[in-house]
């Protein structure tokens, strides 16, 4: 039997990376004046729905070692359309680049809503539809 004390690990590193952007969010979000609570609502709202739903469906159908090796995948393809996002914003159109505290608070708490989400509610309520 594989010893747990490595998956245990990644995970607290998760949890702390998780805690540290989400602490850095709001440090942005309570520095701004005035605080852009429609930007980060906005944000927090479109994250939910474009990470919520694939988050759900994954963590229902695919076994736990499949599940985690999914969202290693699905996290650096968000990395990699970030940097490209970003030189192009940067490059040709300045107002495609979002980042502000209205965007970090948003999508911060919208990446937490979805996993909380996933975690507690849906996917039983899936399973019970029979989706």
């Amino acid at each position: 039997m594989p010893s747990e004390t490595p998956a245990r690990r990644r995970r607290i590193v998760q949890l702390l990376v998780t805690g540290a952007v989400c602490v850095f969010a709001a440090g942005q979000f309570r520095a701004a004046d005035p605080r852009p609570w429609g930007a980060a609502a906005a944000w927090a709202v479109g994250t939910a729905l474009l990470v919520g739903p694939p988050a759900w469906l994954a963590r229902d159908r695919l076994p736990p070692d499949r599940y985690e090796t999914l969202a290693s995948v699905a996290a650096g393809a968000a990395v990699l359309v970030a940097i490209v996002w970003l030189g192009v914003a940067l490059a040709f159109a300045p107002s495609l680049f979002p980042y502000g505290p209205g965007f970090a608070a948003g999508v911060a708490s919208g990446v937490l809503l979805a996993l909380l989400a996933e975690r507690t509610v849906v996917p039983e309520r899936m399973r019970g539809a029979g989706l």
